[in-house]
């Protein structure tokens, strides 16, 4: 066994294994942000745009209340599957919030895990889950379009394929 150290090009997270992971077990990333620990750059994001910032303050706004949803769901969810999908998503919704604070240069926000407000009913909780990301890729796509530097481009392009994947994630017949 061959242990090897990778990092995500993404939020710049490491992740010891075997072999590079099919998503950042902390961000979500795909694979293809994933690189050897050794090939690395941390990525320099320079003097943001006026639009930039405050797009990506609004990034962080709706991943914090998407985080506390999931926290939420987590509590409220009937179903032990969907109670760990939706701990796991309120886990990475967490770390984008974190990710984006990076790029600003401001402290991550504190996540109040008992702040989010749902219902107790799983089919609401997985179209409430569907809805918020839909509502993420569409301002993410905006943004995505709107920046001027190639570091938020990156994300935002990386976000709108994680929020993508989180709409599988959370989906499951109930």
């Amino acid at each position: 066994m061959t242990v090897r150290t990778w990092r995500c090009n993404i939020c710049g997270d490491g992740y010891v294994g075997e072999g590079r992971p099919t998503h950042c077990p902390f961000c979500g990333a795909p694979d293809k942000y994933i690189v050897e620990a050794e090939k690395y750059k941390a990525p320099v994001v320079g003097k943001l745009s006026e639009v930039s910032a405050n797009n990506i303050m609004e990034a962080i706004k709706l991943e914090v209340g998407n985080s506390q949803f999931y926290f939420c769901a987590a509590k409220n969810s009937k179903d032990i599957e969907l109670q760990a999908r939706f701990k796991a998503l309120g886990k990475v919704e967490a770390e984008h919030a974190s990710l984006l604070s990076k790029i600003i240069g401001a402290q991550p926000p504190v996540i109040d895990r008992n702040a989010g407000k749902c219902r107790p009913d799983d089919k609401a909780l997985v179209q409430e889950s569907h809805d918020r990301e839909k509502r993420a890729i569409g301002h993410y796509r905006k943004f995505l379009g709107e920046a001027a530097e190639m570091r938020v481009k990156q994300v935002f392009a990386a976000l709108v394929e994680i929020e993508t994947t989180h709409i599988e994630l959370a989906d499951k017949s109930i």
